[in-house]
């Protein structure tokens, strides 16, 4: 039995091929897709034309001081490898959007395909922006911390 996939899947498989070898059962999968689809024969095709013509480029060295100095200056900084959120932060982040999508879920039948904005509910205004506000804490809050870290660690950099 085959397992039947989308083009999609393919070029997903065939750009992920690029950099690991595939298995066995990959390998067949994406050769008898390719066999049958030209669409995903001419992705494949392009993407081989760049990796021929970008093995061809000789990539210029730095010089052996800069590598070094590089080198030295992340040492120093303390960059060698970024910051993670803790976990407290995802879970209290994972949390607050579970109580609320809880809440939003008595609102959202409120909001009906071609509703005015004026006539919704008060509820359903609220449920709108707490999804919006949620979207915001989980996109940003990685970003604000990993800032308010690095203002806390300028002190310490300077001496």
């Amino acid at each position: 039995m085959t397992k039947n996939l989308r083009c999609r899947d393919i070029e997903r498989l065939l750009l992920d091929g690029e950099d690991q070898a595939f298995s066995a059962g990959d390998r067949s999968l994406v050769e008898e897709h390719l066999r049958g689809c030209a669409g995903c024969r001419g992705f494949a095709a392009d993407r081989a034309l760049v990796r021929g013509e970008l093995a061809g480029i000789r990539w210029p060295a730095p010089p052996d001081e800069l590598v070094l100095r590089t080198r030295r200056l992340l040492r120093e900084s303390g960059a060698a490898a970024p910051a993670a959120v803790p976990a407290w932060v995802l879970v209290a982040l994972a949390a607050v959007t579970v109580i609320t999508s809880l809440w939003l879920a008595a609102w959202l039948p409120d909001i009906t395909p071609g509703m005015n904005l004026a006539d919704l509910p008060f509820g359903a205004w609220a449920a709108v922006f707490i999804i919006v506000q949620n979207a915001l804490i989980l996109f940003c809050a990685p970003v604000v911390l990993r800032t308010a870290r690095l203002r806390r660690d300028e002190p310490e950099r300077a001496r």
